[in-house]
């Protein structure tokens, strides 16, 4: 049976209804960062291959809407970097011969020196890479690079990105408290975002569990600052009040509570118990656990979630 690779639509902060296309294979990154909601990643990699083809995935896409998903966009990130998928220029091209709502991709930014990966994406109708570090040592505090990556590199491939794509790009920061999360820290971003011209620059911050349990949320208004400090284009997308679960959540909100009732899982147990993707599980889990009806643990970079 072949895996399920479109999952949702599941509501964004920056992207409205999201229809998620998962390119590479649960943690295949070229990091390991710090605030990684979905654990450690067990070995870095830059090798680029064809973990899923367009021959696989446009089927699936082309099925979910037919069936009358009908998102803001189609996304595609899911459980990894999904710039190390070899095919992803041909899997955009294809997303836009069968449906003309807009594609986006999430990505670290990690591969952008490779001018095959800025050829590949050229499509996509907006690019939202991450920019965590205005530094190297920041760069490997935060992010835990594979080691054949550096800062100087990463950065000279967003500002050659921006030069060659005529898209939107609405380039994310991730402040870690004690690491880059001060004011004066913040302002040796701005020399960098005059450079990559972002259209748009997000703040976040880690209000779900993270790979290291030592990561602690910003206030707010700290957040809110920062943004004062980047300028119009910056706003806050640190998303730090929950909605209530609609009706149609109910079962898979029970599913949850009844499997941690048993015993502590992992987002992937969860994901390969329920048959959902962990972007999916991880929107009821949010609700769960700002009810306090979840709580979570973290063992050695592994996050366990369980009942109250």
């Amino acid at each position: 049976m072949t895996e399920n690779l479109i999952y949702g639509p599941v509501p964004s902060r920056r992207l409205g209804l999201s229809l998620g296309v998962d390119l590479v294979p649960y943690k295949v990154c070229s990091y390991d960062c710090v605030y990684c909601q979905i654990g450690r990643t067990s070995e870095t990699t830059l090798e680029r291959r064809p973990y899923v083809t367009a021959g696989t995935i446009i089927p699936q896409l082309a099925d979910r809407l037919n069936k009358g998903a009908k998102p803001d966009y189609i996304t595609l990130g899911g459980s990894g970097e999904p710039t190390l998928n070899s095919d992803i220029g041909r899997i955009i091209q294809k997303i836009k011969t069968i449906t003309d709502i807009p594609v986006a991709l999430l990505t670290n930014g990690s591969l952008l020196m490779n001018g095959n990966v800025r050829k590949d994406i050229l499509d996509a109708d907006v690019v939202l890479p991450s920019f965590d570090a205005c530094d190297a040592e920041i760069f490997s505090q935060i992010n835990r690079p594979n080691p054949g990556l550096t800062f100087e590199d990463t950065a000279a491939g967003l500002i050659d990105f921006r030069k060659e794509y005529n898209g939107l790009i609405w380039l994310e920061i991730f402040f870690v408290d004690g690491v880059n999360a001060d004011e004066e820290t913040v302002k040796r971003y701005l020399p960098w975002m005059e450079t990559f011209k972002p259209d748009k620059i997000h703040l976040n911050t880690a209000v779900r569990p993270t790979a290291e349990s030592g990561v602690s949320p910003l206030p707010e208004a700290t957040l809110m600052r920062f943004a004062e400090i980047l300028g119009e284009k910056a706003e806050v997308i640190a998303s730090y009040s929950r909605q209530k679960a609609g009706s149609n959540s109910t079962d898979i909100r029970e599913s949850l509570l009844n499997m941690l009732s048993r015993r502590p899982c992992t987002l992937d147990d969860m994901a390969a118990g329920l048959g959902l993707h962990p972007n999916e599980i991880i929107k009821h889990l949010d609700l769960l656990l700002a009810e306090k009806q979840v709580e979570t643990s973290n063992v050695e970079g592994r996050i366990f979630y369980q009942r109250n």
